[in-house]
């Protein structure tokens, strides 16, 4: 086992956390996908198992590298990585792929999941420095609270329960690094006002795009040979995102009560995804049907996504499901550990921010495959088939495990030094009992 130790440094205990999130990503991902599998490929799932297995490989790769960097390293150029964040998640909202009505990635790639771990980073970095000082709110704005409403605002339209959550995150990791709490209501205050005045204004804008893309329609309907014209009504505009919001928080309407007094609801196209997730969850009972023999995994729209959560209890129960979550709080107390090891330290700031964000992920994945909260599109991290979460997940803990292996190294040293000096002053008193004598 030495030769694992050298290898693995860091935390033992995230190592196996980790290693039994993989596996329980493989089995529950290759069950999840055999409706996905026989409608595209119209066999088993052996070749999604097989590139989801080399995703898995992959996020252990980059959390085996994260954790061999020194943690410091980190916080070097991270104002320009940033910046370059920043930039990246302006050209994905307007030039992204959309999907659902929202751009959330671009070639594939979701700059979200990054640009969450980089600013959480930066943040830790700058609470440090700016702890020790004696300041005011202005000298905060531009070093902390601009670059967290540089990052959460282009997230914030498109995917609102990761900006939700990365900003939650910041302020918290602000309350924790004692930044004076009256500063910390003042940017509560300008998120709130920032948040009421885009709820206001984003029917009317969406109305406005609609009406000039209809008239673009009526042109292009008279001038059906101009190319141009009918390439640039191919892009439709965007809806309201604060109606496709409230769509996503409307109770399920209920059909005639029966002679039982049991409301039997109406599974429709805007609930079907959360009906068929509770009907998994209360499928699954204690214990579960089994691997592999879940059965709202073929009614579930991308079931090995943001509804895994539900195919783990269909199939191994609430046993299972408790399992998993049991997981997710190890990781976390793991990382607190830290924080009162190293207190106010830039390693301590940034494990605890980014287990926190993957914390507060999994728990929103739970809630919506248990139907506690409306459908966020969240994954279950490092569980959820997906490339660039599964590897930015397991970057972002290679990050904590290089600074648990750096407090690590710092014990073993003390304690050397320690075991130093009591065998020198034990040799000094054997010598003394000599020469006495």
């Amino acid at each position: 086992m030495s030769w694992i130790n050298k290898i693995l440094k860091g935390d033992r205990v995230i190592w196996v956390v980790m290693l039994m999130l993989g596996i329980i990503s493989l089995i529950a991902v290759y069950s999840a996908t055999s409706k996905e599998a026989y409608d595209n490929i119209g066999a088993y799932n052996k070749q999604i198992l097989i590139r989801h297995a080399a995703t898995v490989f992959g996020g252990f790769v980059t959390m085996f590298i994260a954790s061999r960097i020194n943690y410091r390293r980190y916080s070097r150029a991270i104002e320009l990585v940033l910046l370059f964040c920043f930039i990246l998640l302006i050209f994905t909202t307007f030039m992204g792929d959309r999907s659902h009505n929202a751009s959330r990635s671009f070639m594939g790639f979701q700059p979200s999941e990054i640009a969450k771990i980089v600013l959480i980073v930066y943040l830790a970095k700058y609470i440090v420095i700016w702890n020790s000082r004696d300041y005011k709110f202005k000298d905060l704005i531009v070093p902390i609270f601009l670059p967290i409403f540089l990052i959460v605002t282009p997230i914030f339209p498109e995917n609102l329960s990761t900006a939700a959550m990365l900003f939650t995150v910041c302020i918290v990791m602000l309350f924790i690094g004692q930044i004076k709490f009256k500063h910390i209501l003042i940017i509560l205050g300008i998120a709130v006002l920032g948040l009421t005045l885009y709820i206001l204004t984003d029917e009317t804008v969406a109305t406005i795009r609609q009406n000039r893309y209809d008239k673009l329609v009526a042109e292009a309907n008279l001038h059906p040979k101009d190319a141009s014209l009918q390439e640039r009504i191919k892009k439709k505009p965007r809806v309201s995102r604060v109606k496709t919001w409230q769509s996503r928080t409307k109770k399920e309407e209920g059909a005639v009560a029966d002679s039982t007094a049991r409301k039997t609801l109406k599974i429709t196209d805007s609930n079907r995804q959360k009906m068929y997730a509770k009907m998994a969850v209360a499928r699954g009972g204690l214990f579960g049907k089994g691997s592999g023999k879940s059965t709202q995994r073929n009614f579930l729209p991308k079931p090995y996504n943001d509804c895994i959560y539900a195919i783990i209890i269909e199939e191994y129960g609430l046993v299972g499901g408790a399992f998993v979550m049991l997981l997710y709080i190890i990781l976390l107390t793991r990382t607190v550990l830290v924080m009162k090891k190293r207190p106010l330290t830039f390693g301590a700031m940034m494990s605890f921010g980014i287990a926190f964000i993957l914390i507060m992920q999994a728990m929103i994945n739970m809630g919506v495959s248990t139907g506690l909260l409306p459908i966020t599109g969240q994954q279950l991290p490092f569980v959820s088939k997906g490339g660039t979460s599964m590897l930015m997940t397991g970057f972002a803990i290679g990050m904590i495990l290089s600074v648990t292996r750096s407090v690590e190294d710092t014990e073993n040293k003390e304690r050397n030094e320690e075991t130093t000096e009591s065998e020198t002053e034990e040799k000094v008193e054997t010598e003394q009992i000599i020469t006495e004598s």
